[in-house]
């Protein structure tokens, strides 16, 4: 396959297919008219028939020669320039290829790692999904029995203020009233008086109370439901004067 002839101007480098301009292709220098000359590129059969009309074999050698060396020239210097940018990208797309295997490396260790760090959050956010629910159904449980003695406690509470209302008799009451004759003196300002208020109850009443309520968790137990009640019904003594 025949080869074509380039542009010498390396921002151009069209190939040339009609016709070109025969210039030095080394230097920039200004050539002279006579040495600028405008060939076609494919000539008619008539001007191959007319071109080297009359001209001795000697001359249309030489001319072939020049020709050829010039064609020989052209076609070298464009090798070579074709072979150099060949070399330049050949060395960017290696080093285009390194830094792609580095990112691509770098990117694979990355997805590797996020994927170990993810299937290690889904094991814990799946443990932590046990752990709720445990402690739901527990705190259930719990309520549920907590409910249930909440309840249990007051019926028990209301059983036994009920007995123990039952048990006092209604002579240990009315024994604490003072009874005054009909035109008697009240009592002296210096006994002190009962509180208002105060149910009191003989000691042999008051100590067989039982204890019922224990202390509640949480609150401090100050003394015994008994001995509370004991006191609590216990009549004040009325101090006198000296």
């Amino acid at each position: 396959m025949e080869q074509n002839l380039s542009c010498n101007i390396q921002d151009c480098g069209v190939q040339l297919t009609t016709h070109a301009v025969v210039t030095c292709p080394v230097c920039t220098q200004s050539l002279n008219a006579s040495e600028v000359c405008e060939q076609l590129l494919q000539p008619s059969e008539e001007w191959k028939s007319v071109a080297l009309s009359g001209l001795s074999p000697t001359v249309v050698m030489e001319c072939a020669g020049r020709a050829l060396g010039f064609w020989s020239y052209q076609m070298t210097n464009q090798i070579s320039y074709q072979l150099r940018k060949h070399s330049k990208l050949k060395e960017y797309c290696a080093e285009l290829q390194g830094e792609i295997e580095n990112i691509w490396g770098q990117a694979n260790q990355r997805i590797i790692t996020l994927t170990t760090k993810i299937r290690d959050m889904e094991r814990e956010e799946h443990s932590l999904k046990r752990q709720c629910e445990g402690l739901r159904l527990a705190l259930e449980s719990r309520s549920r029995e907590l409910a249930q003695f909440q309840e249990l406690y007051s019926k028990l509470k209301q059983r036994v203020l009920h007995g123990q209302a039952q048990e006092v008799p209604p002579s240990v009451l009315r024994s604490r009233t003072p009874i005054r004759a009909p035109g008697a003196a009240p009592e002296s300002h210096n006994r002190t008086q009962p509180q208002l208020g105060r149910p009191t109850m003989p000691a042999s009443v008051r100590t067989e109370i039982p204890n019922y309520f224990p202390a509640s968790p949480g609150f401090p137990e100050t003394q015994p439901r008994s001995e509370a009640l004991v006191e609590w019904n216990t009549p004040e003594i009325p101090q006198r004067r000296h």
